[in-house]
């Protein structure tokens, strides 16, 4: 479904590509986690794959193919159609990408209407119908609220039913849960999985939380420096890593009683 062929990024005039040399293969219902410190390129290769790279930054290098097309030859009016619907992307903090001084239900229902004609109430419906399914209490009520008047919580829940309005093939989340606290990223993640059972949703998730990518991915990238160290299946990173670097992430990870949860 998804296939990153040894891709470069490169900023402006910068000689250096940022990113080098990463490449991803991934099928439907996948899910990849992308793990590193910060600085280490795994915001910007998911943005490469959306085609949403800032300041200037574009792929010098390789290819990125969704579905056996490649999306560096894509237009502006096909990536238009394909965001938001084909692939979609949840930020670190929502809120902070929703409008402060409009209702969430305007900009909903105008987010919807840009990629499908319906009448504005069945807009409203539907987006009423994706608050409740990510077990937000009153979806009518959160339609009618301004993002200040929500938690982040709820902010992030309301980001999660807009990236999956139109239930996309492929999921990209950008260190979903890293703004909550820990009892509200395990709602959260225990959702995005359930996001792949009832749709055969693809995710890829960027993460600082080694226990996260232990918990949600089938196959971890751990990235340094802009460059893939390691990667491979969750057992294989977990339990037999070939890095120094991966083995520095893994040791760093608090135990409690002597157990290690990753």
């Amino acid at each position: 479904m998804l296939s990153v062929q040894d891709i470069s990024i490169t900023y402006g005039n910068n000689p250096t590509p940022t990113v080098e040399g990463v490449s991803l293969e991934m099928k439907q219902g996948d899910i990849v986690s992308i793990v590193g410190e910060s600085g280490s390129g795994k915001s910007t290769v998911i943005r490469a794959i959306l085609g949403c790279l800032p300041g200037g930054g574009y792929v010098s290098g390789g290819d990125i193919q969704f579905e056996g097309k490649s999306l560096l030859q894509y237009s502006p009016e096909q990536w238009r159609e394909l965001r938001g619907t084909e692939i979609s992307m949840i930020f670190q903090d929502s809120g902070a990408m929703i409008n402060p001084i409009r209702k969430i239900g305007a900009q909903y229902v105008e987010y919807i209407r840009t990629h499908e004609k319906m009448s504005k109430k069945d807009a409203w419906d539907r987006g009423v119908e994706m608050l409740e399914r990510m077990r937000l209490p009153s979806g009518d009520n959160i339609m009618r609220s301004y993002p200040f008047q929500l938690s982040g919580g709820m902010r992030q829940r309301v980001g999660i039913a807009m990236a999956m309005t139109f239930q996309p093939k492929l999921l990209l989340g950008d260190e979903p849960t890293s703004a909550l606290d820990v009892t509200t990223q395990a709602q959260i993640v225990r959702q995005m999985m359930e996001l792949r059972e009832q749709y055969g949703t693809s995710i890829i998730i960027v993460t600082h939380n080694l226990g996260v990518a232990a918990y949600m991915a089938d196959h971890i990238l751990v990235m340094k420096q802009g460059r893939v160290v390691d990667a491979g299946d969750r057992e294989q990173i977990l339990h037999n890593p070939s890095d120094p670097y991966t083995k520095n992430l893994l040791a760093a990870v608090p135990a409690i009683g002597g157990y290690s949860y990753v």
